[in-house]
């Protein structure tokens, strides 16, 4: 469990506890309608936590295909291959799954990570490092310099 799960946990208790408690307090009418209210909320809950994977892998198709598409008319003579998160994988969650690292078939040992804006810009968010820090070393920096 990530610490953003551990938040949502205990998100959900603090709105549904007190609403539980509340329903316990309560006569029968009040009751029954607090325990359907926490109840309703656990099951969006529930639902959300079934949706949400589906939704960001839709989100990073959508992102690699931007970036595909912007790379291909950026550099249209070049090779490269995209890569992206497998968040679904253990060891993976902690990743920015809608970050998309590309590499270049002419320069294969750097790797470019790109991000997609939410309105479909498509920017280099990051790059390695030289080990003298210098930027004259990639090729494919040249729009960004």
């Amino acid at each position: 469990m990530g610490p953003h799960e551990l938040i949502e946990w205990i998100l959900l208790s603090v709105i549904v506890l007190p609403i539980v408690l509340l329903g316990i307090k309560l006569k029968s009418r009040g009751r029954a309608m607090m325990f359907t209210l926490a109840g309703l909320i656990c099951v969006a809950y529930g639902v959300y936590l079934i949706v949400h994977p589906y939704f960001v892998d839709q989100k990073v198709s959508y992102n690699a295909k931007q970036v595909e598409l912007h790379l291909e008319k950026t550099y249209p003579d070049e090779r490269f291959t995209l890569t992206t998160v497998p968040y679904w994988k253990e060891g993976y969650k902690h990743l920015n799954p809608y970050k998309i690292d590309v590499v270049f078939a002419n320069e294969a040992d750097a790797t470019y990570t790109y991000s997609v804006e939410d309105n479909g810009t498509v920017e280099l968010s990051g790059f390695p490092s030289t080990p003298d820090d210098r930027l004259d070393g990639f090729k494919h920096l040249e729009e960004h310099k």
